[in-house]
């Protein structure tokens, strides 16, 4: 098992289940058969997931396995894995990690994207509804300009205003995860 970061939102920091970059997917009004299913049919290895009472949470590998042989570095294509009557809250722990960005965070609602942004800029959000958390951004104040204190724990208050907002359950790593 890999090492997790101590404290509730240091996985948004550490290494997830696996060794290889790894998407964490909240998910719920499907079941976790579907989206396993649809991620290895994208070539996506699931690592780990947890049932919660209201949302479910899968761990899988950002990139395909064959990527190396491909060339095919995009991302999982979530539209595909969210159903009518489903929500998917996507974390993208490590979106370019050669280049040092942040994560980025997209939520998809009934097979459609809704909102996404990266945690670099989050008040520059794109999809069909760009504001949608925008008053747990305010409710947090991380709508204002960054001072250099903030950036050190930037990125853990902005998956906790998330994870209030939607009501997603606190990942646990004092006991491993499952595996599918």
């Amino acid at each position: 098992m890999s090492h997790w970061i101590n404290g509730p939102l240091g996985w948004i920091h550490g290494r997830r289940p696996g060794d290889e970059e790894t998407n964490v997917v909240f998910f719920r009004g499907t079941s976790l058969d579907t989206l396993t299913c649809g991620l290895l049919a994208q070539h996506r290895r699931p690592r780990a997931y947890a049932k919660g009472d209201d949302w479910c949470v899968l761990m899988h590998d950002m990139h395909a396995w064959d990527s190396a042989a491909t060339g095919d570095y995009e991302g999982a294509h979530y539209a595909a894995l969210c159903p009518p009557g489903a929500e998917l809250a996507v974390f993208i722990t490590e979106p370019c990690l050669a280049k040092a960005h942040g994560p980025c965070f997209e939520y998809y609602r009934d097979t459609r994207l809704h909102t996404c942004f990266s945690f670099e800029s989050p008040t520059d959000a794109a999809g069909p509804a760009p504001d949608h958390f925008l008053p747990a951004l305010t409710e947090a104040h991380l709508t204002d300009p960054l001072t250099e204190t903030d950036e050190l724990d930037h990125e853990e208050r902005l998956v906790d205003a998330l994870t209030r907002f939607l009501g997603l359950p606190e990942l646990d790593f004092t006991t491993p995860p499952a595996s599918p």
